[in-house]
């Protein structure tokens, strides 16, 4: 028995898996590591069997789901297939022309601009499932994972779409929240986005940067006499600090010592313990 194991890339593989599962029998496994979702396919010789091993889905649906999450997740499904004759019984049967007609469903290529939350605009009350005229009615979002609870396929909702059932519009989570809070938010978001824009060197703390320029230049003092020195530390915009004296000095973006963007502290006569001196324990 021949056994081969991989990643689907697309349906088109999944057809040719099934085409040769038809003609040689054996047993498809497959496995969506994001959402830790199996089927299990094999071929009886007149029907196929599916088995969804950890999905609330049975038979057609089960791998119409599987699919769905597949593509939304964009993650490919790992498989594994043994081919040869073996017992193929287990789980719901699905007639081959109606698993072929799921696989190649046009709703499919759809589903990746399928919303993670939509509101209802407008419904037909007579002919669509009752949990979404109740979201119509109050005006709650549904999201994909209630449709998928109350027995639906999120390609059901685009075949209700393409008949005039229902029409639904993307919804932002945001647009849940109070108004301040929305604003607070809002403005929360563009602080980041501000802050996160600056140049690097403008994110370091200066006084960690000027403590650890203090800690280079107490040992050079030790070593050189206190020498004007360029020390081993980047300040704002990696600019460097120097030793002159007894000061550490950081000359800015002018590079040029003695401006009024300076940044400058004397070295500690006593009472100062710089970290490199601190004994190991």
């Amino acid at each position: 028995m021949q056994h081969v194991k991989g990643r689907l890339s697309s349906l088109g593989d999944l057809l040719i898996f099934l085409d040769r599962l038809k003609e040689s029998g054996g047993r498809l496994e497959l496995y969506l590591p994001y959402y830790n979702e199996e089927i299990v396919i094999c071929f009886s010789g007149t029907s196929f069997f599916i088995d969804g091993t950890s999905t609330d889905f049975l038979g057609r649906k089960a791998l119409q789901v599987f699919l769905e999450k597949w593509l939304l997740g964009g993650v490919p499904p790992e498989f594994e297939f043994f081919e040869g004759e073996e017992e193929c019984s287990s789980g719901t049967a699905v007639p081959e022309e109606e698993l072929f007609k799921v696989v190649r469903d046009p709703f499919l290529e759809k589903i990746k601009e399928f919303p993670q939350f939509f509101k209802i605009e407008n419904i037909d009350v007579k002919r669509v499932p009752s949990f979404l005229v109740a979201h119509r009615t109050t005006g709650r979002p549904v999201s994909r994972e209630e449709v998928y609870r109350y027995g639906l396929t999120l390609s059901d909702i685009l075949k209700y779409i393409e008949v005039g059932l229902i029409s639904i519009k993307p919804y932002a989570v945001m647009e849940s929240f109070p108004y301040r809070l929305r604003l607070f938010v809002q403005a929360l978001a563009l602080l980041v986005v501000i802050y996160f824009s600056l140049p690097l060197g403008y994110l370091k703390f200066n006084v960690f940067k000027l403590s650890e320029a203090i800690n280079w230049g107490l040992r050079d003092r030790i070593l050189n006499g206190g020498e004007r020195e360029e020390l081993p530390v980047k300040g704002c915009l990696k600019t460097r600090f120097y030793l002159i004296d007894n000061i550490v000095v950081n000359p800015g973006l002018d590079g040029i010592i003695g401006t009024s963007d300076d940044l400058s502290a004397p070295l500690p006569a006593r009472g100062y313990i710089p970290t490199f001196a601190l004994p190991v324990k």
